[in-house]
Protein backbone atom coordinates (compact mmCIF):
# COMPACT_ATOMS: atom_id res chain seq x y z
CA UNK A 1 0.00 0.00 0.00
CA UNK A 2 0.97 3.61 -0.68
CA UNK A 3 2.41 4.96 2.60
CA UNK A 4 1.01 8.70 1.50
CA UNK A 5 -2.26 6.96 1.14
CA UNK A 6 -2.04 4.44 5.02
CA UNK A 7 -1.33 7.89 6.38
CA UNK A 8 -4.23 9.86 5.22
CA UNK A 9 -6.23 6.97 6.27
CA UNK A 10 -4.89 6.18 9.33
CA UNK A 11 -5.32 10.32 10.24
CA UNK A 12 -9.31 9.98 8.86
CA UNK A 13 -9.86 7.07 10.85
CA UNK A 14 -8.34 8.85 14.00
CA UNK A 15 -10.89 11.91 13.38
CA UNK A 16 -13.51 9.16 13.15
CA UNK A 17 -12.48 7.48 16.30
CA UNK A 18 -12.24 11.05 18.11
CA UNK A 19 -15.18 12.15 16.57
CA UNK A 20 -16.84 8.79 18.12
CA UNK A 21 -15.78 9.78 21.32
CA UNK A 22 -16.72 13.37 21.32
CA UNK A 23 -20.87 12.30 20.64
CA UNK A 24 -20.30 9.53 23.49
CA UNK A 25 -19.17 12.32 26.04
CA UNK A 26 -21.34 15.19 24.93
CA UNK A 27 -23.82 12.28 25.61
CA UNK A 28 -22.68 11.20 29.14
CA UNK A 29 -22.42 14.79 29.85
CA UNK A 30 -25.81 15.76 28.90
CA UNK A 31 -27.15 12.45 31.17
CA UNK A 32 -25.03 13.42 33.84
CA UNK A 33 -28.17 13.94 36.63
CA UNK A 34 -30.26 10.89 34.76
CA UNK A 35 -30.82 8.17 37.57
CA UNK A 36 -29.34 4.95 36.74
CA UNK A 37 -27.50 6.27 33.15
CA UNK A 38 -24.70 4.40 32.16
CA UNK A 39 -21.90 6.16 30.90
CA UNK A 40 -20.34 5.58 27.23
CA UNK A 41 -16.38 4.95 26.41
CA UNK A 42 -15.46 4.60 22.67
CA UNK A 43 -12.03 3.13 22.44
CA UNK A 44 -10.32 3.13 19.10
CA UNK A 45 -6.04 3.46 19.53
CA UNK A 46 -6.15 -0.75 19.02
CA UNK A 47 -7.89 -0.23 16.36
CA UNK A 48 -5.58 2.15 14.38
CA UNK A 49 -3.07 -0.07 15.17
CA UNK A 50 -4.78 -3.06 13.34
CA UNK A 51 -6.15 -0.74 10.40
CA UNK A 52 -2.21 0.39 9.76
CA UNK A 53 -1.49 -3.18 9.20
CA UNK A 54 -4.49 -3.68 7.05
CA UNK A 55 -7.00 -4.56 9.35
CA UNK A 56 -10.10 -2.63 9.27
CA UNK A 57 -11.31 0.05 11.25
CA UNK A 58 -14.22 0.25 13.66
CA UNK A 59 -14.12 2.11 16.72
CA UNK A 60 -15.72 0.19 20.28
CA UNK A 61 -18.56 2.16 21.98
CA UNK A 62 -19.47 0.15 25.67
CA UNK A 63 -21.11 1.23 28.34
CA UNK A 64 -19.36 1.44 31.42
CA UNK A 65 -21.14 -0.56 33.90
CA UNK A 66 -18.79 0.35 37.22
CA UNK A 67 -19.82 1.72 39.86
CA UNK A 68 -22.31 4.72 40.14
CA UNK A 69 -24.24 7.06 42.80
CA UNK A 70 -26.45 6.28 45.02
CA UNK A 71 -28.95 6.80 41.76
CA UNK A 72 -26.68 4.61 39.99
CA UNK A 73 -25.65 7.40 37.26
CA UNK A 74 -21.55 6.69 37.11
CA UNK A 75 -21.10 10.19 34.89
CA UNK A 76 -18.20 12.50 37.08
CA UNK A 77 -18.59 15.05 35.18
CA UNK A 78 -15.28 16.33 35.66
CA UNK A 79 -13.88 13.53 34.27
CA UNK A 80 -15.83 13.65 31.06
CA UNK A 81 -15.04 17.83 30.78
CA UNK A 82 -11.57 16.51 30.88
CA UNK A 83 -12.17 13.64 28.48
CA UNK A 84 -13.33 16.27 26.10
CA UNK A 85 -10.57 18.27 26.37
CA UNK A 86 -8.43 15.66 25.46
CA UNK A 87 -10.56 14.95 22.18
CA UNK A 88 -10.56 18.55 21.15
CA UNK A 89 -6.45 18.95 21.69
CA UNK A 90 -6.17 16.12 19.61
CA UNK A 91 -8.85 16.18 16.67
CA UNK A 92 -7.10 20.14 16.48
CA UNK A 93 -3.77 18.66 16.49
CA UNK A 94 -4.99 15.90 14.09
CA UNK A 95 -6.84 18.68 11.52
CA UNK A 96 -3.76 20.56 11.39
CA UNK A 97 -1.87 17.80 10.15
CA UNK A 98 -4.05 16.97 7.40
CA UNK A 99 -4.11 20.54 6.23
CA UNK A 100 -0.23 20.75 6.26
CA UNK A 101 0.21 17.64 4.42
CA UNK A 102 -2.66 18.70 2.11
CA UNK A 103 -0.54 22.40 1.80
CA UNK A 104 3.05 20.72 0.94
CA UNK A 105 0.48 18.28 -1.62
CA UNK A 106 -0.65 21.34 -3.28
CA UNK A 107 3.26 23.08 -3.38
CA UNK A 108 4.65 19.77 -4.54
CA UNK A 109 1.72 19.55 -7.79
CA UNK A 110 2.02 23.32 -8.24
CA UNK A 111 5.79 23.71 -9.03
CA UNK A 112 5.92 20.33 -11.62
Amino acid sequence: MNPVNNNSTLLSNALDGLAARHRAVASNLANQSTPGYKRFEVSFEDQLEKAQGGGSFSPKVERDMEGGGPDGNNVVPEDEIGALTRVEILYRTISAAISMKAALMRRALSNR
